[in-house]
C-alpha cells in the first residue's frame, strides 16, 4: 500500500514527521506507540482549537492499547518498541518520486509543538494510561469492539472539555 502525496494540507505522514523532527531536536526518543498517541492528542487539540482536523487522510481507531493512526502504526511497526530513527516516506502513483512530507501550515505546526511540549516527557505506557481513562473517546469507542473508528466529533467534544478545564486552571493559578 502506498500513500499518495497530497499538496497543501496536513497528512498523517507530515504530522508524524513533525513529531520525529521534534524528537531529534530535543533528544527525546519516540516509539511507534508514543507517536500514534501524540498524533491522536494533536488531532484532538486541532479539532478543539482550530475547529478542523490536523490530518484527514487517515482515521484514528480504537485498538487494544489505545487510539491508533493505522497508516503510521503500520509504517513504523518494524521498530517495535525501539525509538523511531527514520521519517515517514510517501510516493507518487508511479512509484517514481519519494518524499518525506512536512507540515507547511503554521497553525498545524503550533498544534504539534503544543502537543509535544505538553506530553514529550510522558512514556508510551503513561500515554496509554492517559488515553484509556473512563470517558475518553477511546474508552467510549472500544467498548463496541476493537478497530472501530473514533469519531472526530467525539474527539472534539473531549478536547473541548480539556481546553475549558485548562483555561479554568490557568485563570485560578
Amino acid at each position: 500500500m502506498y500513500k499518495q502525496i497530497t499538496k497543501g494540507m496536513g497528512t498523517a505522514s507530515s504530522v508524524a514527521n513533525e513529531f520525529i523532527n521534534l524528537s531529534k531536536e530535543h533528544s527525546v526518543e519516540v516509539t511507534n506507540m508514543k507517536l500514534v498517541k501524540l498524533m491522536y492528542i494533536a488531532q484532538g487539540l486541532s479539532l478543539s482549537l482550530l475547529e478542523r482536523p490536523l490530518f484527514e487522510d487517515d482515521k484514528i481507531e480504537a485498538w487494544k492499547y489505545g487510539p491508533v493512526v493505522p497508516s503510521i502504526y503500520h509504517e513504523f511497526k518494524h521498530f517495535k518498541s525501539s525509538p523511531i530513527t527514520t521519517k515517514s516516506v510517501v510516493t507518487d502513483r508511479d512509484w517514481e518520486n519519494f518524499s518525506e512530507p512536512s507540515l507547511t501550515d503554521s497553525e498545524d505546526k503550533k498544534i504539534v509543538l503544543l502537543t509535544w511540549r505538553l506530553y514529550k516527557d510522558m512514556s508510551s505506557r503513561d500515554l496509554v494510561d492517559l488515553t484509556h481513562r473512563n470517558g475518553t473517546p477511546w474508552s467510549l469507542t472500544y467498548q463496541f469492539g476493537p478497530g472501530k473508528v473514533i469519531d472526530n466529533n467525539l474527539i472534539k467534544k473531549y478536547y473541548d472539555k480539556f481546553i475549558a478545564n485548562l483555561t479554568t486552571h490557568l485563570k485560578s493559578a
